[in-house]
């Protein structure tokens, strides 16, 4: 039953050579991993490049799976890095959603409010004035500085020069304005007051987990416009996409090694040398190294307090990483007709009203959670629509923290299990109460993961699934640099979600390649290739 699905991620095997020097090693095959290594690749010559990846294929969080014959995602969709493909020279099939980008229910007791949010920012906002009317005029206001603010988004500099940084008040004046800013703020300064408005409004930033008190709103206006102006998903199952991108990167002479675990980045006098993998008795030595891992992990572990100056420790203990989260994978019968259910949308969310996201976050900051039948957030994805495969659906809610699972995880497993249960079922209980009915009659296989699952999958510390929580505190310049405190080893690390990870590879060579291909741009605006040489 497995082998009814070849994914193409099982298609790949490591190219490793086995030298012992190269140019440039990167830690981790994820998406960002991926996208520093083949811009790195595109615009340089001769450079000896090694990715060193812990799993036995490439994507990280953006995969897929077979469990007894179904086909299982963990991403949901893309937002729009057409213009990354093109230059990238990726061929992959992606079904645009025109119509409708989310389909959004709040509970409040037994009353349920249901919104079909449309793709585009123009039909979004002409939505929005018909659906709120005493509004309108405060929407369209918002709306019209959204759009402005993001385009200023563009003119900016990830690697400013001074000169940059002197012109950027007139460049993108809107962008200072709200460098402080959060979401909530934001729609404070519109008078955005209407309780209803502002849920569905604040949708935007619970989707990592963050309320719109805490969030930056230049990332939040970002996201939302990113992501529905030109939303897609592959035609195919999401492993196909970093797949492609590794195959990619393989033919272009670099070497991928798979099921290999960095456990030491190795530093000299302050400069980074290379990185011992485990079970290996020397050296990988490197020029230069990029990590994409969980920055606690890369840097208080794999490096070492003792190679940090104090301040940067300080920076370290300081940053927030983004919440874990429980997601429930189901395989369904072909009983249920799920063309019925009206579930074609990127998104399908549902969550109790106004206030929830900064209570369960708060929760989370607490070191627990706080969901209950009273107070959750949760969005069902079916990929089966699109993919044509056995009907499955996703499950997924956020924010979680570690809270105690990794550690019953490894003294009591039945306890573990036992309690993974009981939040699956209670989010089973959601998504047939409000989206599938009779939905457990249905079911046939049933995966879920836990903040112990992506602890154990990732390496992260906290189960962390969106990297650096996008507080506003961590927005911009107040984010982890990419250069660290070691000399040649640099730690991209832009924003959440496929965009931002692709960006942070994008950001990071450009970096190190001095302006020469992205000329120091914050979003994909590349003028030529580089090509560097050893």
């Amino acid at each position: 039953m497995n082998n009814i699905y070849q994914l193409k991620r099982d298609t790949l095997s490591s190219n490793f050579s086995g030298k012992d020097h190269y140019d440039m090693i990167i830690i981790g095959a994820g998406l960002s991993g991926l996208a520093s290594g083949l811009m790195w690749m595109k615009n340089t010559t001769g450079m000896k490049t090694l990715i060193i990846e812990k799993n036995s294929y490439p994507g990280g969080y953006s995969t897929a799976y077979v469990k007894e014959g179904y086909v299982f995602e963990t991403t949901q969709l893309f937002p729009d890095i057409v213009d990354i493909l093109e230059y990238l020279e990726i061929d992959l099939p992606l079904k645009r959603y025109e119509k409708n980008f989310m389909r959004r229910l709040v509970v409040d007791g037994d009353h349920v409010d249901e919104y079909k949010i449309p793709a585009g920012s123009e039909n979004f906002t002409r939505y929005l004035t018909e659906t709120f009317p005493a509004d309108a005029e405060k929407i369209r206001a918002l709306m019209e500085y959204s759009v402005d603010l993001f385009k200023q988004v563009r003119k900016l500099k990830a690697n400013a020069t001074l000169k940059d940084t002197l012109a950027t008040p007139f460049r993108a004046p809107k962008v200072i304005a709200n460098l402080n800013r959060t979401y909530s703020g934001l729609l404070d300064k519109f008078r955005i007051t209407d309780k209803k408005l502002r849920e569905v409004m604040e949708t935007f930033t619970s989707f990592s987990g963050v309320p719109s008190d805490r969030a930056s709103a230049i990332l939040a206006t970002g996201a939302m416009l990113s992501s529905m102006t030109r939303c897609f998903r592959p035609y195919g199952f999401f492993d196909e996409y970093p797949a492609k991108l590794a195959e990619k990167f393989q033919s272009l002479g670099a070497e991928i090694r798979f099921n290999a675990e960095v456990e030491k980045i190795e530093v000299k006098d302050g400069v980074v040398s290379g990185v011992k993998v485990k079970g290996d008795n020397t050296m990988i030595r490197g020029d230069r190294v990029i990590t994409t891992v969980d920055p606690m992990l890369a840097m208080r572990q794999l490096v070492g307090d003792e190679h940090l100056p104090e301040k940067y420790i300080q920076k370290l203990e300081n940053t927030i990483m983004s919440p874990s989260s429980v997601n429930v994978a189901l395989g369904l019968d072909d009983k249920i007709d799920m063309t019925k259910l009206d579930l074609d949308y990127p998104y399908n969310v549902v969550s109790t009203g106004l206030g929830t996201a900064e209570k369960l976050f708060n929760a989370f900051l607490a070191g627990n959670h706080g969901f209950s039948k009273d107070c959750f957030h949760a969005a069902v994805i079916c990929p089966s629509l699109t993919t044509g495969a056995k009907n499955t659906i996703t499950i997924r809610s956020t924010p979680w923290a570690m809270d105690g699972w990794k550690e019953l995880r490894e003294r009591d497993y039945e306890k573990y299990r036992a309690e993974k249960e009981k939040w699956a079922d209670f989010l089973i209980d959601i998504a047939e109460k409000y989206f599938i009915p009779d939905l457990k009659k249905y079911i046939v296989v049933k995966e879920i993961s836990t903040p112990a699952t992506y602890a154990r999958f990732s390496g992260s510390p906290t189960g962390s699934i969106y990297d650096i929580a996008s507080l506003v505190t961590q927005f911009g310049p107040k984010r982890l640099p990419m250069k660290t405190p070691i000399r040649n080893l640099y730690q991209p690390k832009f924003a959440h979600g496929l965009y931002g990870t692709m960006m942070g590879g994008v950001q990071v060579v450009d970096l190190i390649l001095d302006r020469k291909f992205n000329n120091g741009n914050s979003l994909f605006i590349p003028e030529k290739a580089a090509k560097v040489s050893s």
